[in-house]
């Protein structure tokens, strides 16, 4: 019986002494970042405000120059808005109108080159 207990101590020893041990060693590893999951971003927008133009003003009186040349057409000045607010775009001597010609008026010319020079001017 004690040769029994003595083979069962050394066998359970044994067992225990295989798995304990001395470890030593370097890890070198490298962190993982987290994925990170997003959604869209709200879009918050707010309307743009509305600009309401006070009244025009009154027309400007202007005193017409000579005619250049027989049968030009005196265009009177008017009001335009411009830069937010009301500006004086003034006469000018326009040639006849042709037949199949649209008439075109100093208010066009002010936004597409004609007079637009003369908003700058205080």
């Amino acid at each position: 019986m004690k040769k029994t207990i003595a083979i069962l101590a050394l066998a359970a020893l044994g067992i225990t002494t295989v798995n304990a041990g001395v470890r030593v060693g370097i890890n070198f590893g490298f962190p993982v970042p987290v994925p990170v999951v997003t959604g869209p971003v709200p879009v918050v927008t707010t309307p743009a405000p509305i600009v309401v133009p006070p009244p025009m003003p009154a027309p400007m009186v202007e005193v017409t120059p000579a005619c250049p040349t027989p049968g030009y057409v005196w265009v009177g000045g008017n009001w335009v808005w411009c830069n937010n607010r009301w500006v004086w775009t003034h006469g000018y001597w326009g040639a006849p109108v042709r037949r199949g010609y649209a008439y075109r008026t100093a208010h066009h010319e002010g936004f597409h080159g004609g007079f637009h020079a003369e908003h700058g001017r205080r």
